[in-house]
């Protein structure tokens, strides 16, 4: 099976609030060590929209799209022998470091479709390692944001915050990140607290199994308590600076509160001046953790999960032309759950 020369693609272009579509983009033919494959789906992240809002300050035009779940069609030389077409992959944004390469641009903003080609469009080049085979029973729409969210979730609990049984654990956003999150933590063997400004998204922590579920408000007022509102780690999806505060707070306690090996793990993308100075370092012991994206093992991990029953994921697709709909939605943190884009359908 060939691929055209020329596909639909949503890019992104410096300047543009919305991608752009484009109904002759050139597909890419795969160089050694790549694989074209056609994209069944691709989930929509807040990743996107910090993109589309100018964060990342980029120059580049490219195809926009980074939760991939899609089907080789044409193996270039030196691939994997493992790989095989028509079978379902995920595939990992990034393989390997993600130091900074050049002033403000890490080894990230190469990655699938943050700079390098993305799935915001029918066929997608990238290199043979990024592939990640999706089990049978898992959905596409789930094995996509397997891709990312699944890996991103699981390392920030797993090996970031390294999350153990008996653990007291506090997750800030219960979003498409979040709700993986509180999953992940309850199966570590964790006690799971949720913070979020929506009443629907504290609802549905406390379905997955959260103990209790605060607003902002009240998160504010459990942590300034006689009887503080303590806890071991803190997974903040938000990053804010209301945020941090409020979650280095539930890492102090004093006495029997004091929490032991307090962890405070940062995923969200922020532009906001988080405070921290060397001082409470030093005496509070409190560890600050950034967590971006995940290895291979924790997409392997993730789509396990999926597969299993373990994890659910809380997905909706929509048609690719209700992309920027969809970013929109996002902005407006009016999206519960994950939202993915339906491209194509796997032909047997």
């Amino acid at each position: 099976m060939g691929a055209p020369e020329t596909m639909v693609a949503y890019l992104y272009k410096p300047g543009f609030d919305d991608l752009i579509r484009v109904d002759d983009y050139p597909v890419q033919k795969p160089r050694k060590g790549e694989v074209l494959c056609k994209v069944l789906v691709c989930g929509v992240c807040h990743s996107d929209v910090a993109i589309l809002n100018g964060y990342t300050a980029d120059s580049r035009t490219y195809v926009l799209g980074h939760e991939v779940c899609a089907t080789p069609i044409v193996l270039g030389e030196d691939v994997d022998p493992s790989i095989k077409i028509g079978h379902r992959y995920a595939i990992q944004l990034i393989n390997g470091c993600t130091h900074a390469l050049k002033p403000h641009q890490a080894a990230a903003l190469q990655g699938v479709g943050l700079g390098g080609p993305g799935g915001y469009a029918d066929y997608i080049t990238v290199p043979g390692n990024l592939l990640v085979p999706v089990p049978d029973n898992v959905p596409d729409k789930v094995a996509a944001i397997a891709a990312d969210a699944g890996t991103t979730a699981y390392n920030a609990v797993v090996n970031t915050g390294q999350v153990k049984a008996g653990d007291k654990v506090l997750i800030i956003g219960v979003g498409g990140l979040g709700h993986l999150a509180v999953q992940y933590a309850i199966l570590q063997g964790a006690e799971v607290y949720v913070c979020d400004l929506k009443p629907e998204a504290r609802r549905l922590g406390l379905e997955l199994g959260a103990v209790k579920a605060f607003s902002l408000v009240e998160l504010s007022a459990a942590v300034s308590a006689p009887d503080p509102f303590t806890v071991h780690v803190v997974v903040d999806f938000a990053v804010s600076a209301q945020t941090f505060s409020l979650g280095l707070s539930a890492l102090v306690g004093e006495g029997d509160h004091y929490p032991t090996d307090p962890r405070y793990v940062l995923v969200g993308v922020s532009g906001d001046n988080l405070v921290f100075t060397s001082g409470e370092a030093l005496f509070s012991a409190i560890q600050i953790r950034a967590n971006l994206y995940g290895p291979r093992s924790a997409t392997e991990a993730a789509l396990e999960l999926f597969a299993n029953g373990s994890v659910k994921a809380r997905v909706t697709a929509e048609p690719i032309e209700n992309v920027n709909k969809i970013i929109d939605e996002l902005r407006a943190y009016e999206v519960s759950g994950r939202k993915v884009l339906q491209i194509n359908e796997l032909e047997f």
